[in-house]
């Protein structure tokens, strides 16, 4: 193996760790054995973008400045959120890019000229450097220095367009998700200049909307007040947008943002958008194919792949596999490899394709073998966490149609598919178990309608335990220990004690060293570990526990008894 400075062919992130901890688009390739560059012999040809662009459009206006009662500016609370969001993203690594631009401001710096719009931070990846920026701008003197608040508004559409432009210049925009993340409280732009002259900016706003969309660039609205004013996005905003059903329009003055808490949480959630890590075909029979698209639900929390960097300037290194002679020390070529077997007392061989087509088991999809009553399914195959299927139209026209009736089906049956899944060209098939599940109303909590994909384990996966007989405490030979150990387990006891709410150290360990050596720390920051044991809280059952220990202490330490040779 060699490695070389320069982009990686292959690569996976996700929307960064610590917040960006592997979800909704994160996707490890040896959990599943999909690649996501494999030449189209994966069961994600039809691989989605996985990766993020996202800028934040930041507005500067009188409004956005006014402090409230918390003592902060919309602002301010704006920038603490967004250098948050760029420091989690420079320590869980990944080759998303970030930016930020202000409008509305004194100074100007832009691509295209246009005044009030500063270009903050380029699209990019983000690095220390970027996060010590928007830490000066948290610095209302270096702020007024350096951008400014300015007093009379730009023509928003023109905000817009400098954004439109930005994405233009970014070397991954056709593998990129590109989003524009504005943060305002206005929710009447250029309404100053009278009511002809806002209808006509408010037009070409809608037009260069239009154009973003015909770009796949989204336009989310994230409103702030401090002050608590309602944000109606009926009055601009309703023309310009896509909102999703869970954010409708008429939720936009109830759901305003007025602290930093409610912004993170906001925020957080146009992040986090729904993505599919794949989409494959689902075959039954000879003749009938549905197009799916699959989801990660739920998977645990691990440390990222290590990345290799060049000492001497910190940039990513690329591995390239080079096979060499071991007599000549020659570069080999794939045609002078082979495979051979030895038959008798000679050896037979097989080209690459030779060997391709004997592993070959058929092409990468799902196919439907059957079907199983629901009650043959148990917990205990359960060993991989599932994916989540939804029908996919794009890819095959009449999929939704098929799907839904296919589910609807196996509901009022009670039974549960079972497919085989082969996940790339060339790799082991493996039989999945597909659970229907269909959304109740009114419940929050309730599994959204489609199909769990469970991966069913070998039959060597599972085994029974032979646990052999554990001695049980007797109170004729320690009079009193069972009644003592009940009370000191009952004092132990405590309500309202949440395991989600414990962090994992080790991993919060790990993000803090990360931390420091992203942000150039000299030491990292302290992680306090909530699992060790709580010493105050073992004071106020000191007596317990002391009552225990003297009824144990009668008894005597069995002699270890040596093995015989």
């Amino acid at each position: 193996r060699i490695w070389r400075q320069g982009l990686p062919t292959k690569m996976s992130s996700s929307f960064g760790h610590s917040f960006f901890a592997d979800s909704s688009g994160g996707f490890g390739s040896h959990d599943y054995d999909i690649e996501e560059d494999d030449g189209g012999n994966s069961i994600g040809v039809r691989y989605e973008k996985n990766k993020d662009a996202v800028l934040f459009l930041v507005d500067c206006g009188e409004q956005m400045m006014k402090k409230g009662p918390g003592g902060q500016s919309s602002f301010e609370i704006v920038m603490k959120l967004i250098k948050n969001v760029v420091q989690n993203k420079l320590i869980g690594g990944g080759r998303d890019e970030l930016g930020v631009c202000f409008y509305n401001t004194e100074k100007a710096k832009n691509s295209n000229g246009f005044g009030g719009i500063y270009n903050a931070v380029e699209l990019d990846e983000p690095d220390a450097k970027v996060v010590r920026e928007l830490e000066s701008y948290l610095d209302a003197k270096h702020f007024e220095a350096t951008v400014g608040s300015a007093k009379e508004e730009i023509e928003f559409h023109k905000a817009l367009w400098t954004c439109s432009a930005v994405f233009s210049k970014s070397k991954n925009a056709k593998k990129s998700v590109q989003r524009i993340m504005l943060f305002t409280g206005n929710d009447k732009p250029n309404a100053s200049g009278g009511p002809v002259k806002f209808t006509e900016l408010k037009n070409k706003a809608i037009q260069k909307a239009k154009d973003l969309e015909d770009l796949d660039i989204t336009l989310t609205v994230t409103p702030i007040n401090v002050d608590g004013t309602l944000f109606k996005v009926q009055n601009y905003f309703a023309d310009l947008i896509l909102v999703d059903d869970e954010d409708g329009i008429e939720k936009f003055d109830e759901t305003v943002a007025s602290t930093f808490d409610d912004l993170k949480a906001r925020l957080y959630k146009r992040i986090f958008v729904k993505r599919a890590l794949a989409s494959c075909p689902m075959t039954i029979g000879p003749d009938i194919k549905i197009g799916l698209k699959l989801f990660s639900v739920m998977r645990p929390a691990t440390k990222r792949t290590p990345v290799q960097l060049d000492a001497r300037n910190n940039q990513r290194l690329t591995c390239v596999t080079e096979w060499v002679c071991a007599t000549s020390g020659d570069k080999l070529n794939d045609y002078q490899i082979k495979t051979h077997f030895p038959y008798g007392c000679e050896k037979v061989y097989f080209t690459k394709a030779e060997m391709n087509e004997i592993k070959d088991f058929g092409p990468p999809g799902i196919k439907l073998m059957g079907f199983k009553p629901r009650s043959s399914l148990k917990w205990i195959h359960n060993t991989k966490p599932p994916l989540f299927i939804r029908p996919d139209e794009g890819q095959v026209k009449g999929s939704t149609t098929a799907f839904w009736a296919l589910l609807e089906e196996m509901i009022a049956l009670n039974k549960i598919a079972i497919a085989r899944v082969i996940y790339r060209k060339c790799s082991v098939p493996r039989f999945a178990a597909l659970l229907p599940v269909k959304e109740v109303e009114g419940d929050p909590w309730a599994d959204k309608t489609g199909l769990y994909m469970i991966t069913l384990p070998y039959a060597d996966d599972s085994r029974d335990l032979d646990i052999p007989p554990q001695p049980v405490a007797d109170d004729s030979k320690l009079p009193g220990l069972v009644a003592a150990t009940r009370k000191l387990v009952t004092s132990l006891k405590t309500d309202g004690v949440d395991p989600d709410s414990y962090n994992n150290p080790q991993l919060q360990k790990h993000y803090a060293n990360l931390e420091a050596m992203a942000l150039e720390k000299e030491e990292p920051v302290e992680v306090e570990d909530d699992l060790m044991p709580d010493e105050e809280g073992f004071q106020s059952v000191k007596k317990e526990i002391e009552t225990v220990n003297d009824i144990v202490e009668e008894v005597e330490e069995p002699v270890p008894v040596g093995k015989k040779r």
